[in-house]
């Protein structure tokens, strides 16, 4: 065992049919990304895409509302109503989400061809990729995937965890977010950087805000930083976020902010 705690003999063997899937976190703005399918799987398909800044080209026989008003305002492009291998021209991503097992097939074979990633809804092992089942709060996002095993489990475990991780999870985020962008600023030793974000990270806050005590926050905040950030920095980072037009915890500012003085 390596000192990073990697276990070189639990990785499969990438010959065999249990080599695990490559879990990773990909941008896709602007880029080119192929639906066949326009029931529900695919309007789901879409509704992500978009959700992700994706181009998106369908190509389906029937639309749902949904998709049809999308197409008619132009937010995506409906190509065709019958696949053509053609619809693969500068995509970058294929989704087979039709009911038709052996269409979807058909095009995972294409996309193999050229070399495309592919996502089938019916038989997920012919594709290239698969998509977790994915909880998001705000820039958080955690996905759970059993590789395409069962779907179903991988919804259940999300539908676990969405308790645990409520709305007040978004705001920690941010809020590490912008206390990391200022620390950096002060050109501190990067040793000293990561142990302030370890131990900022480990702040209880979420749970504080789920409690009402987030005149607790600033601070927990106050006594990691030290001289590193002053108190008004804090005060600043903390009031701007919670008095963002989109925050639901604008109520907090005013009272963490009491804790202050």
């Amino acid at each position: 065992m390596r000192e990073d705690g990697f276990h070189p003999e639990t990785v499969a063997d990438a010959s065999t049919e249990d080599a695990f899937h490559y879990a990773m976190f990909v941008s896709l703005d602007g880029r080119v990304c192929l639906v066949v399918g326009g029931g529900n799987v695919g309007e789901r398909k879409v509704r992500g895409l978009l959700a992700c800044g994706a181009t998106v080209r369908l190509v389906a026989e029937s639309l749902s509302p949904w998709l049809e008003a999308q197409a008619e305002s132009g937010s995506i492009d409906h190509a065709g109503t019958h696949f053509d291998p053609q619809h693969m021209e500068g995509a970058d991503l294929v989704f087979a989400a039709t009911s038709d097992r052996d269409l979807n097939r058909l095009i995972a074979d294409h996309a193999q061809t050229r070399r495309l990633w592919c996502n089938t809804a019916t038989d997920p092992e012919k594709g290239s990729f698969i998509v977790p089942a994915v909880l998001r709060r705000g820039p958080l996002t955690v996905a759970f995937s059993t590789g395409g095993l069962s779907p179903a489990l991988a919804k259940r475990i999300r539908e676990h965890f969405e308790g645990q991780f409520d709305v007040n999870w978004e705001l920690f985020v941010r809020l590490l977010g912008r206390l990391r962008q200022a620390i950096q600023s002060k050109g501190l030793d990067s040793g000293v950087n990561q142990s302030l974000f370890r131990d900022l990270a480990a702040l209880p806050i979420p749970q504080w805000l789920a409690f009402h005590e987030e005149q607790r926050v600033l601070p927990a905040i106050q006594a990691v930083c030290g001289e590193h950030l002053s108190a008004d920095e804090t005060t600043r980072i903390w009031k701007e976020l919670c008095n963002q037009s989109y925050s639901p915890w604008q109520p907090f500012a005013t009272a963490a902010a009491r804790s202050d003085t």
